[in-house]
């Protein structure tokens, strides 16, 4: 669920909320609808945590390794549903998305009580899938905090300020987070076929 810090104007549309405070960004939002598939995700974080990671990035808590579930079946037929149900109604990330965007890094995060999440910003696009209930997570620039669910997935636009203080549930919260960027590849076969064009 999102909710504001404070008093003020939102539109929802379509499974997504634009904001103004003080910058526009679009938020896409909805529930998996799938519980199998989310307990396995928690069984398999749970039995992939990597040592190295814990602690290592912004998270305060423990990790998989960055790439974990790029090749799982069950993590692509997620992003499988995520492209066929908002490839018309949010065009500008998920049309074409196989052609003009690919999956970066995939992970998972174990938060235990005592936890935090330092504040910071990615370059691309940024997904969250809540697979428990957890502590809020804050987006300050946008004055919004967001109360999980089990199932709720949340994608960011780049440059989005958001975590959290220190976890103090009873609970550990588990999550799996995804980057989308563009496929630089079809970026530079454009520019040689414009270029190759227009030579003539």
């Amino acid at each position: 669920m999102i909710s504001s810090i404070k008093s003020f104007k939102t539109n929802t549309i379509n499974n997504s909320i634009s904001i103004t405070y003080p910058k526009t960004v679009n938020i896409i939002f909805g529930n998996y609808p799938y519980p199998e598939i989310i307990h396995n995700f928690i069984i398999a974080i749970k039995s992939n945590l990597d040592p190295k990671m814990e602690n290592y990035s912004n998270v305060k808590g423990g990790m998989t390794d960055w790439h974990y579930f790029l090749d799982k079946p069950e993590f692509n037929n997620f992003i499988t549903y995520l492209i066929n149900k908002y490839q018309t109604t949010q065009p500008d990330l998920f049309e074409y998305f196989l052609e003009k965007k690919y999956i970066r890094d995939a992970w998972g995060n174990e938060i235990k009580p005592g936890d935090s999440l330092d504040y910071h910003k990615h370059t691309c696009c940024h997904g969250i899938l809540y697979l428990t209930k957890g502590c809020d997570l804050i987006l300050p620039e946008l004055n919004l905090k967001i109360t999980p669910k089990p199932g709720d997935y949340y994608i960011f636009p780049p440059e989005i300020l958001h975590g959290f203080d220190t976890y103090e549930g009873e609970n550990n919260r588990y999550s799996l987070i995804f980057n989308i960027d563009l496929r630089l590849d079809n970026l530079f076969d454009f520019k040689k076929k414009y270029l190759k064009k227009n030579k003539k």
